[in-house]
């Protein structure tokens, strides 16, 4: 299939066919498969906002003052973004694929491989989104609480940014569809996993002195999508930052996407 068509093929009702298996199993399993690790940002929440915001003074964003608290809580919303389709690729992707032989199984029907790659893309944006969700309530609650100050009107929209959890998905999958044995998960996740959670302005401002660092910055679909859901939360406009954001979502997905279809083909069927 042709590059174009392993783009498209996210049209395809076979992607969606496989989408819909992945919620189903899902379901029945949504109380240890939601509520746990959507309780990990709210545990962030409570360390670094509540807990360290006593010791730093309010800072200055687009010229508003707000308390640390206030600034970390957006970060949430990016850092449960990128983290949860991540790590659904990696981990969850790599069982149904090496150990389940899930993907053997529908490969055997009617699906071609490009339907499984988007599937797996398509489940794990899903899935960020609705982590989003509850970080959103929880940031509802704890504005009520007066512990932060945002825009709650806008938090509705933030699931919505979930959309670049696509793109998160397909970058993770070329780590599934090469690394020998989930052991091996551990390089994906210390060393870009976790540096990319922690430096894109989702816990701490990054002014970037070099050009090449600022450049990095604005391709980096993590910290565009910290300062539009930011910009949303404090100021009420994400300014650029959602052009930027829409900018590295494609940037990621496309290549991603296309590599990902291309060595999950090697791994799976051996092309």
């Amino acid at each position: 299939m042709s590059a174009v068509g392993n783009l498209t093929a996210v049209a395809n009702w076979r992607s969606w066919a496989v989408f819909r298996r992945n919620a189903l199993v899902f379901l029945r399993n949504w109380r240890t498969a939601v509520i746990p690790p959507a309780m990990e940002p709210v545990i962030f929440f409570v360390a670094f906002g509540i807990g360290f915001g006593g010791f730093i003074e309010d800072l200055d964003y687009g010229g508003t003052m707000i308390n640390y608290a206030t600034y970390v809580a957006p970060g949430l919303i990016a850092y449960t973004g990128f983290g949860t389709p991540y790590y659904e690729a990696l981990y969850s992707a790599y069982v149904r694929m090496f150990y389940q032989k899930t993907w053997d199984g529908i490969l055997a029907t009617q699906v071609e491989l490009p339907s499984v790659v988007w599937g797996e893309i398509l489940w794990g944006a899903v899935r960020g989104m609705v982590n989003i969700s509850i970080v959103s309530l929880v940031i509802a609650a704890f504005d009520l609480l007066g512990i932060v100050d945002v825009k709650v009107g806008f938090l509705v929209f933030m699931p919505l940014l979930g959309f670049i959890g696509c793109a998160f998905a397909s970058f993770a999958l070329i780590f599934t569809a090469t690394v020998p044995a989930i052991d091996h998960m551990n390089y994906p996740v210390f060393l870009i996993g976790w540096p990319l959670s922690l430096v894109s302005n989702t816990f701490f401002p990054i002014d970037p002195h070099s050009t090449a660092l600022w450049a990095l910055m604005q391709v980096n679909p993590v910290y565009q999508l910290a300062e539009c859901a930011r910009g949303l939360l404090v100021l009420g406009n994400p300014g650029s930052h959602l052009l930027g954001l829409l900018g590295s979502t494609a940037l990621f997905l496309v290549p991603c996407t296309l590599l990902s279809v291309r060595l999950t083909r090697r791994r799976v069927l051996g092309d």
